[in-house]
């Protein structure tokens, strides 16, 4: 699992495995690499996967806050142009999904096809709502118990968590938001909501949606007809705005289909790869 270097004061850790076309996946807020730990070994059956850990998470560079979603999509820009790879496919989940979407508006040569999955270009009020009470409910608690199973029953179904398995998933998952320190995953939080344009002084300021026509990279967007976390008329909107962009809507996948559906999310991404490269 390799480290590169960004600037003189940060490196980005990433797992890579396989062969073939690569494919860059970035993980959704507070979460490393191993986001995708059920979906990587059924990539790499066909692609090169490099899964990142944003600046701040995992085992790269904590840099002191503040965050923003643009500046992550300039480190891997920085990332793709030293791994001399060219043109990138490229696949981010919820957060992780918004930071492909700036990477392709802000750096359009470095990908060779954008998979956004459940990701947002703005929040609507329910979901502005939902991040303000995960702020204030961390500036009370902490990353405490009550805090981890907040965030589990808001990011993945009934149905998964009602399951053995859905239920250890959910345990990592909040073993992986605690290695956050409470100062940390709150600037992350934070980042999200500057991103949505939510924070005071970016009334007036246009909506990143606004910018979505100028992206000409083939496009996935992938949503579920359950997520209650990021909800798919989000994802509508993204594919509405990018030209040619493809929608598909996975049923009861929840928010995280990497967690929840593996198999069919991946089947979706490399049928999407397979048209693309005719």
């Amino acid at each position: 699992m390799p480290d590169i270097e960004i600037d003189e004061a940060t490196t980005l850790h990433y797992a890579t495995s396989g062969a073939g076309e690569p494919i860059l996946l970035i993980p959704g807020l507070g979460l490393d690499h191993n986001y995708y730990r059920f979906g990587i070994p059924l990539l790499s059956r066909h692609l090169q996967v490099l899964a990142v850990d944003p600046r701040g998470i995992g085992r790269s560079t904590k840099s002191p806050p503040p965050y923003t979603v643009e500046a992550w999509a300039d480190d891997f820009a920085v990332m793709i142009d030293k791994l001399g790879f060219g043109p990138i496919h490229v696949l981010g989940s919820s957060l992780g999904g918004s930071m492909a979407l700036a990477l392709a508006q802000r750096h359009p040569g470095k990908l060779k096809s954008l998979i956004v999955v459940g990701g947002f270009s703005q929040l609507d009020r329910a979901t502005e709502l939902n991040f303000r009470l995960r702020l204030r409910l961390i500036e009370k608690l902490g990353m405490s118990d009550e805090v981890a199973d907040y965030m589990g029953l808001w990011t993945l179904t009934r149905k998964f968590i009602n399951s053995d398995a859905g239920f250890a998933t959910m345990r990592a998952n909040q073993a992986n938001i605690r290695a956050n320190s409470a100062q940390s995953y709150s600037a992350f939080v934070e980042a999200l909501l500057k991103w949505g344009r939510c924070q005071p002084g970016q009334e007036r300021e246009p909506k990143f949606t606004a910018l979505l026509d100028s992206i000409k990279t083939p496009t996935l967007v992938v949503t579920s007809d359950n997520d209650h976390l990021i909800p798919k008329e989000l994802s509508d909107l993204i594919a509405a705005r990018i030209a040619g962009a493809k929608l598909v809507v996975m049923p009861g996948a929840g928010h995280i289909p990497f967690m929840e559906q593996p198999e069919e999310v991946v089947r979706i991404v490399l049928q999407f790869l397979e048209e693309l490269n005719g």
